[in-house]
């Protein structure tokens, strides 16, 4: 386990969530979650347990992009030598009118928080 690479793992994942590769039935969905965005909603996900808030905001493709990402998130992280039961918490964050970013908490209390696909 290498602790150091939790940063470039949760950036990496983060990126490519937020991407145009992230396309499911028929459309991009970050085009979705901008629009919930825009909204004045504070877009949450826990990729600890898959769970997406503004629930009431949730659609199927946005629930598929969830789980199928969900489903190859401990693969990925091992390819950077992180052990996903040492990760106490990992979240996407997009709060209304501020920047996209994935934090993440390990099991010393530590926290890892990057921007993704942001300009400063």
């Amino acid at each position: 386990m290498k602790y150091k690479n939790i940063y470039s793992a949760i950036h990496n994942f983060g990126q490519s969530f937020t991407s145009l590769m992230n396309y499911f039935d028929d459309d991009y969905v970050i085009d979705e979650l901008r629009n919930i965005n825009r909204k004045g909603y504070d877009i949450e996900i826990d990729w600890k347990s898959g769970t997406f808030n503004p629930e009431q905001m949730l659609t199927e493709r946005i629930q598929n992009s969830i789980t199928c990402y969900k489903t190859h998130l401990e693969k990925q992280l091992l390819s950077q030598n992180i052990d996903m039961n040492r990760i106490d918490s990992l979240f996407f964050y997009w709060p209304n009118k501020k920047r996209k970013h994935m934090i993440a908490i390990d099991d010393r209390g530590k926290e890892y928080k990057t921007f993704v696909n942001e300009v400063k």
